[in-house]
This record gives structure tokens, sequence and C-alpha cells, in this order.
């Protein structure tokens, strides 16, 4: 017999109360004085054979009464068979190891090694396994086709052995996708319909049909549980409402990881050309707050084998960042043979260096076509020329020629930018057209001192005529109109006072720079004139207008170039455009309009490179080996961070690969930031638990099946009665005794 609550059966001791009362003598409580006894000595009562145990037969009727009810409540059953581990069903356990670059921390990957060995060490014949690992993609390492082949020995030494040779790499972790990935894999396989290979105690073998269900599933996801992982791929996902995650989370005792980002440059002044914006950020759980900043990397040496000497010398640079925040410092650009930005002072290398490319300055020009009359400050190229162009990637020289003095086609390579301030000849008009076709950049400026009367413009025939509403066309109106193909005509606007921009477009990358707050105020600006400009059509884009309505910037792609104009100039007798912050940066958009230069050189590792493959194209990576790129499929050579090379027979182009910067944010994940997103939380049931909850079940049921507790109770209310009736009867004797002796006596 067993007892579904053995602590029940406690009260049995209970049986000592009758015994105990039986024992004890009890005085009498009243006293009555006699006076003829009063001189007497009292004498105490002695203990006689009375005082022992008389009627022994109602006593034991009531301790076997209390032990019946103390055994009803331990609600006894009687079990027929013992539970065996071949008759408990079968788990299916999918184990998910975190293999981003978070994880190459030191201690982390041993401890991922540690918490897969225990888990496979309660490893059942009849359990089903599979193991997934997960970067920025999951793979199945081991499936549960391959761990059915296996014993449970078997499944350990072979996923111990994989684990072990399997390490960490550079890659974003993608935690969401993985689970979803993991989640469909457990409750979607559907094992194939054959006998399961159990090993008895005896070494016999034995076969099991043990169903698993979706409830015994579960996942133990392996991983540090770093705040940068990536969760949102869950929003979309219908987490299975059977399925389980167990969490076995890796720590380690250092907890200071800081990274640094180089940040765009955003030219607001001459300054920022020489200077690189690098925000260092700090984890939130660090212990300490102090770190430096260096460019780091190979210097560059003569012919003679001596390091040539950088421009710009290396030099340290503390700074101190509290725990959970970031701050945003200038370097100074990195000099010749500067690989990487180096970061020291915390516990974590693995996120240190943030690799850039220095290439050598390259020459150009930008040219400009009018005649200059006049003050020099009346002019255009005048504020043109005091523009720094020049920056750690140019060397830009800014010439100026006469409409007729040029005889050749410029080159777009050489030649990013053309300055028109005047009316072309038709011949030098073909040139510019072509050249704007080629790919280079055209601004044309509309300033008042060139705009004349003149008459208008043929139009097409399927064109309606311009009534009198219509700006009457200038001089310009060839120039534009014969490289854009259009049909623009131009007039002098009526300003009465002065005119400001009344609608940019920050979305537009001239006026993109400058769309925070802090730099998109305009109204200060003044246009004392501009020039009217209409009939414009669907190819044209408007990046600007003036508060009257009129467009102060007009954009058109032609052939790979782009032609800009501008309804006004930038000198002090046309505006205050050249004497405002706002000229420096939109002057360096229109040179670098439709180009990103950072764009072909910096890269995230897990992003796709731009570069065409070709049969002669090579990618060499930062530790010089050369790989094939014939199509794309081949960038996943590219598989660390560091410094590579294009080549193809006619370039060779470097290109930097960093570390996806969310990796740096190693503070611990909370883990109700999944259940937030549906994920069941739970701990996996070892077999000795599954055991022990198997046999309460069973216990249950059997005990409700046979209720013995109800035969025992009826049994024990049957001995209280007949204790009562006997106690009653020997009562009545007793009394009667006593009366015949008082009498008799």
């Amino acid at each position: 017999m067993s007892l579904l609550a053995p602590l029940y059966f406690i009260g049995a001791i209970a049986i000592g109360a009758p015994i105990l009362f039986h024992l004890i003598r009890r005085q009498p409580k009243g006293q009555v004085p006699f006076s003829s006894l009063m001189f007497l000595k009292a004498t105490p009562p002695r203990l006689t054979r009375r005082s022992r145990l008389d009627n022994w037969f109602l006593l034991l009727l009531r301790a076997l009464a209390l032990i019946l009810l103390a055994i009803a409540f331990a609600r006894p059953f009687l079990r027929s068979v013992t539970l065996s581990q071949a008759e408990i069903p079968g788990r299916r356990l999918v184990i998910v190891v975190d293999q981003s670059a978070s994880m190459q921390r030191d201690g982390l990957w041993s401890q991922v090694v540690s918490e897969a060995e225990s888990v496979l060490a309660d490893l059942q014949p009849a359990d089903e396994l599979a193991v997934v690992a997960f970067d920025g993609q999951p793979r199945v390492l081991l499936g549960f086709d391959e761990t059915a082949k296996l014993t449970p020995e078997q499944v350990q030494t072979s996923v111990r052995e994989l684990l072990e040779k399997t390490k960490p790499t550079w890659l974003h972790g993608e935690m969401g996708n993985a689970l979803a990935f993991a989640g469909d894999l457990a409750v979607s396989y559907e094992a194939q319909n054959q006998p399961v290979r159990t090993d008895s105690l005896d070494g016999s073998a034995e076969t099991s049909n043990s169903e698993i269900t979706d409830s015994s599933a579960h996942l133990i996801l392996i991983s540090d549980m770093a705040a940068g992982s990536e969760l949102d791929s869950l929003q979309t996902y219908a987490w299975p409402k059977s399925l389980r995650v167990d969490i076995r989370r890796v720590v380690t005792n250092e907890r200071t990881n800081a990274s640094a980002q180089i940040l765009e440059s955003k030219a607001e002044s001459a300054q920022d050309l020489d200077r690189v914006r690098v925000r260092v950020s700090n984890s939130a759980d660090a212990t300490s707050s102090q770190f430096a900043l260096r460019w780091g990397g190979q210097q560059k040496v003569n012919a003679d084998g001596d390091p040539e000497q950088s421009a710009s010398p290396v030099v340290e640079l503390p700074i101190q960042v509290p725990p959970g925040q970031s701050r945003v410092v200038r370097m100074p650009i990195p000099g010749p043979g500067m690989t990487s930005l180096v970061l020291s002072g915390d516990d974590h290398g693995f996120d240190n260096e943030r690799f850039v490319v220095t290439s050598e300055p390259q020459p150009s020009t930008l040219l400009h076509l009018g005649k200059i009359k006049g003050e020099p400050r009346d002019n255009l190229l005048f504020y043109l020329q005091r523009i720094p162009f020049s920056n750690n990637r140019r060397i830009v020289t800014v010439e100026s020629l006469d409409s007729s003095q040029l005889t050749a086609m410029p080159d777009p390579a050489d030649v990013p930018l053309l300055v028109v301030t005047d009316e072309l000849p038709a011949e030098v008009g073909l040139k510019v057209k072509a050249y704007c076709e080629a790919g280079g950049r055209v601004l044309v400026v509309l300033a008042k001192p060139r705009l004349q009367a003149a008459k208008p413009l043929p139009v097409a025939a399927t064109e309606p005529t311009p009534d009198a509403s219509t700006p009457a066309p200038s001089v310009y109106g060839t120039t534009v109109n014969q490289i854009s193909g259009s049909q623009l005509v131009f007039a002098e606007a009526d300003v009465s006072d002065y005119a400001m921009l009344g609608r940019i477009d920050f979305s537009n990358p001239l006026f993109q720079s400058m769309a925070d707050p802090q730099f998109n105020d305009f109204s200060k600006i003044r246009f004392w004139a501009h020039r009217k400009i209409g009939g414009i059509d669907d190819g044209w884009k408007v990046p600007a207008q003036y508060d009257d309505g009129d467009p102060a910037v007009l954009e058109k792609v032609i052939g790979e170039g782009r032609l800009f104009v501008l309804a006004s100039g930038w000198q002090p007798m046309e505006s205050q455009l050249a004497l405002s912050t706002k000229f420096l940066p939109l002057m360096f958009s229109f040179f670098d309009a439709g180009t990103n230069s950072s764009a072909i050189e910096q890269y995230t590792l897990g992003q796709s490179i731009t570069f065409p493959p070709s049969e002669f194209a090579k990618i060499i990576n930062p530790a010089g080996e050369s790989s094939e790129y014939k199509q794309t499929l081949d960038q996943q050579m590219i598989d660390e961070p560091g410094v590579y090379q294009f080549q193809t027979d006619k370039q060779t182009s470097l290109f930097a690969v960093n570390l996806n910067q969310a990796e740096s944010r190693t503070e611990p994940l909370d883990e109700e930031s999944l259940a937030g997103f549906g994920v069941l939380l739970g701990e996996n049931v070892s077999t000795a638990e599954l055991l022990e909850n198997e046999r309460q079940l069973r216990d249950r049921e059997l005990e409700s099946q046979q209720r013995l507790w109800q035969w025992i109770l009826v049994l024990a209310l049957a001995l209280l009665g007949l204790e009562t009736l006997l106690g009653a009867i020997w009562s009545r004797r007793s009394s009667a005794v006593d009366v015949v002796a008082a009498e008799t006596g």
C-alpha cells in the first residue's frame, strides 16, 4: 500500500492522548471542611491499582480509530506496477546556441559547451534532439533525423565534438529569427513511423512507440542574452502555445564593454573637414568609465625602409563615458597607413577596432564658365574661390574660363562640378550637355547682372502658346533648355522688399545635411531679387521654393549627370546667401550631389557590397588571402572585420568592413523582453523530475479510482460508535456497583 499524502499520517501520534488521559489522576477541585477533622494530619492519596489502565479495550478502540482517521487523510491506494524510464513519454529538445560576435568574450563559449553537456547528460533513448546555431541566420548543426540513429551516448559525444569545433562568428545575432526557426522545427517535425530503439538495464535492446507530444517539446536557449540581440522579427511570429523556452544564460564577471563609432561628417565649417566625429558608448553595467582613442595601423615606409612621417601625428585622446551613456568627440583625420580607430580601457577587445579606408587625396577641379566684370565682390567667382572644397579625400582647384575658351568636353572624373554664370554659345552648350550626360554636374546660376530681355524662345507645335501671365524668356533660356531639352521661360520676379525660402525639401540630397532642427532655419537669409521660372515639366524637381511660390532651386537628371538651376545669385547685391552659414554646406552638396563616397568604402558585416562581380574580379581579405568574385554569393568570404581589397584587371579599390554596432551592447537583456513578444518561458524538466511527475499523476489516478479512504473513514466512524456504546454500558454497570456497595456498607 502507498500513501498519496503521507504527511497526514503524522496525525497518528494523536493516539497518545487517550493513554495520557488514562494515566493522569485528576484531583478533586472542591473541598468541604469538617470541624471534626480539622485537628487531623492530612494524608495525600496513594497510587493504587485503580490508577492503572482498566478499560484497555476502550483505549484500543480509540487509538485504532485515530490511526484509521490519519490513514484516511493520507489517502492510501494500492500500486499495481512500478513506473520505469521506458514507460515515460519522450521529449523533443532543440538546443539553440548563440554564435554571434558578443559570444567572443572570454570564457563564454566554454560555458556554452558545459551547458550543452548538462542537457545531454539527461538525454534518454526515447528523446528527440536537434542542435541549432545562429548569428545573422539560423542553421541546423544536428537534425532530428541524424540523432535518431544514435544512442544517447553517441549523441553526447557528437554534440560535444561539434560545439568544440564551432566558434563564435563576427556577425550580428538575430535571436528573433533563430527562435522562430527553432520553434517551427520543434512543432512541425514528424518522426518516421518506426519503433524507437531503447536500451534496457540488462543490455538487451527493446523498442518503444512512445509518442512525443507538443507539451513535451522544449527549446534550450544558450546565450549571453546581450541587449543588442535582434528580437523584432518575433512581432510577426505566432508563438506555439505549448512550446516553452528554457534560457541558459552564460555570463562573465568582467562587465565593462565600450565601443567607438565613426559618425558621418557634416560639413558645417572648414574645421569639420579635418576632423572626424566619433561616438563612444559604454555598457550600462560597466564598472569603469575611463577610455582612450587612437588611430592604429601600419605606417608606410620609404625606399630606405624607414617609416614615413605622418602629416597627422598619432595621438591618444582620453575620454570619460559614464555607464550606460555615450559621448561624441572630434578626432583628427587618420594619417597615411592608419587603417583603424582603436579604443582601449575596457574589459573586452572583440569590438575595440573600427576600420577605415584612408585613400590618398585625389585632385579635382571646379570649373567656372562666365565673364568677370566690375568689382570682385560683385562676381560669383569671388565667393567660389573661397570655399574650402578640399578635404582628406580630395584636393579641389577652382578654375575660371570664358565660355569661348572651352575647347573640349571636360572629364567628369576630373571636373565633378561645372558652374555656369553666363549665356553659352551653342557649340559650347553642346559640350556642356555632353559633359552632363557623361556623369558631370552642372550648376546654372541666374544672376541679375547677366539677365537681359530677349525674344521668346520658339515653342513646339504641340505646346500651347504662352499667355500674358507666362514669364518672358531671358538670355539664359537657350543654355538651360539646350542642356535639359525643356522649354523653360525666365523673367525677373517682382520683389517689393525681399524674399525668403519658404519651402525646402530636406529629404533631397542638396539639403539633407541641414535637416536637423539646429541647422534647418533659413529665415535669416534674404533675397533682394530672383528670377521667375515657368514651363516646368515633370522631369524637374523643385528642392526649394521662395515664400511667394516661385522655384528657388531646380534639379533634373540628364543622362548619368545632373543639372541644377539656381534662381538667384549668392553675391551680396542679390542675396545674403554667400554671407550665411548655409552657403558652405549647400555648395558642398552641389559638389557631391548624387555621390556617396563612404558607401563604397564602409560596410557592416552581413551587408552586401556594391562592387559588381565579374570573371576577373577578386576579393583579398585582411590576411592577404585572395578569393574569386564571379557571383554575388562569393561575398560569403567576407566574414570578419578589416580592410578588404576589390581587384579587377582595371582597378583596385579598398573598402572597410566593421562589426555591427549593436553587438557592442553587451549588458544583460531582461528575460521578460522575450515574454513581451509572446514567448513562453519555462525550465526543461529533467528525467528524474519527469518520472516523479508521471508517478504522481498515476498515483492520483489510482487513488481516485480506488477511493480506499472512504472505506477507512467508515470503519473509523464505526469504531468510534462502538467505543461510545461500550463506554456507556460499562459506565452504567460501574455506577450500579458503587450504589450497591454504598447501601451495604
